[in-house]
């Protein structure tokens, strides 16, 4: 796990931490689980973000 990700993993390529997730670079310079949830709906927030937002309305 890097920063507040567990989907963020620490690399040499991209910027530092690439995402197990879209096998790429993490979308964000610092991993952050939620915020990837709340922009992408990706992650390993996205259910818990979900449900929320569910009960909002």
């Amino acid at each position: 796990m890097a920063g507040k990700c567990s989907a963020a993993y620490c690399t040499d390529e991209y910027h530092g931490y690439g995402c197990s997730i879209t096998e790429g670079s993490c979308m964000f310079f610092y991993p952050d689980s939620k915020k990837c949830a709340e922009i992408y709906g990706e992650g390993p927030d996205a259910e818990a973000y979900c449900s929320e937002e569910s009960q909002e309305d």
